[in-house]
């Protein structure tokens, strides 16, 4: 050893390799930190519950528009972009369709798919069912065209 000089090793590296250097220590201590920190949400981890067809139904309805899901009901089907009931063409109007009475939470409403477009929103609605026929006479000579039964989340 000699008398007077320093102990160590002294490395000099050029200015551009401790830049990079220094971003890639800093990538490798952000990419460190992430392994335990993570990203995820604070949800509390658990068994996931399955989703029953009933809410797949609802979360799809809600994003339907209500004509669409009044021409999915069995019997139904579009003229002139209202939705009427199929029965058979040689009745005495000629072919001629009425639009069926629209019930919303058991109120009857009106014969009018334009009237109840403005009342009733899609995301509103818990169900709909077509009434025609027999079950349809309830509701007396209105109901003579078919009964559409909307339910809203209201009215459950």
């Amino acid at each position: 050893m000699i008398v007077g000089a320093t102990s160590g090793i002294h490395i000099v590296v050029p200015f551009s390799l401790f830049v990079y250097m220094k971003h890639s220590v800093i990538l490798f201590l952000l990419f460190f930190a992430s392994l335990f920190l993570g990203c995820g949400s604070s949800a509390s981890v658990g068994i996931n519950k399955p989703v029953t067809a009933n809410q797949v139904e609802a979360r799809n309805n809600a994003v339907i528009p209500l004509i669409t899901q009044i021409r999915r009901l069995p019997g139904m089907a579009l003229e002139n972009g209202v939705p009427v009931f199929v029965k058979g063409n040689n009745s005495i109007q000629g072919g001629a369709r009425s639009e069926p009475l629209y019930v919303v939470d058991g109120i009857p409403v009106a014969n009018s798919f334009r009237q109840i477009q403005d009342i009733v929103q899609p995301v509103d609605v818990a169900s709909i069912k077509a009434v025609f026929g027999a079950d349809a006479s309830f509701y007396g000579s209105r109901g003579a065209s078919g009964v559409i039964l909307i339910t809203t989340r209201r009215g459950e």
